[in-house]
């Protein structure tokens, strides 16, 4: 009788082993890398915030993106701008200030205040990166090989795989069912490559985002 309660007893323990792996643990950095593309693919929807360096300036992204359509605040030099995506196309609303800083004069910037401008659309793939394709696109073909060993961590307490490439920049996936990206540190170590610290959340959590009913269209203003 005591030995068959011991075979129930270790064969629970096995059972409760087995249900504990986590479903990354065998596979390698640049297989994670595809699921979490995939995993941000399906949610449909991402909330990005963090940091960007550009020309040597510390800049802050937060943005929601879903689908094609993408609204947010980007942070440049100092100034705020807000980017408005909708199918693909991009628009911009910023103080005059932060059109001035692009080398505008102040007689075209003024009419700017409070209103969208269409992104032209020789500029419009500068913007696709801030998108869920653009993301999902950086996940499946980063800028550096991704090394093959993984390591093991934990993030508040949830288990999470943090992958490396081999210029030093790292990505840290949840190590669940749905293995979404949660943060990105990127060197920017590539060719054009920019620095940055990103983190996602609200996967799948969608909100109203439309097109804005009377943009300023920068390229007739400027006689472009």
């Amino acid at each position: 009788m005591r030995c068959r309660a011991l075979s129930i007893a270790v064969g629970a323990a096995l059972l409760l082993t087995a249900c504990g792996g986590h479903p990354l643990d065998d596979m390698k950095g640049p297989q994670i890398a595809a699921a979490a593309a995939t995993a941000l693919e399906k949610a449909g929807a991402v909330h990005v915030k963090g940091t960007v360096e550009q020309d040597g300036e510390a800049g802050r992204v937060d943005l929601q993106m879903q689908g094609k359509d993408t609204l947010g605040t980007l942070t440049f030099n100092g100034a705020d701008v807000q980017l408005l995506t909708v199918g693909g196309t991009s628009y911009l609303q910023g103080k005059p200030e932060f059109w001035s800083s692009l080398g505008l004069p102040a007689e075209d910037t003024a009419q700017f205040a409070g209103r969208w401008v269409a992104v032209p659309e020789q500029q419009q793939a500068v913007f696709g990166h801030f998108s869920l394709a653009g993301f999902v696109d950086q996940l499946r073909k980063p800028s550096s090989t991704v090394k093959d060993e993984v390591t093991s961590d934990e993030v508040d307490g949830d288990p999470v795989v943090v992958l490396e490439q081999k210029d030093g920049s790292t990505l840290t996936v949840a190590n669940d069912a749905k293995p979404y990206p949660l943060e990105v540190a990127d060197k920017g170590a590539g060719q054009g490559g920019t620095p940055s610290k990103l983190t996602f959340s609200r996967f799948g959590k969608k909100q109203d985002i439309n097109a804005p009913s009377d943009p300023l269209d920068l390229t007739e203003i400027l006689g472009g």
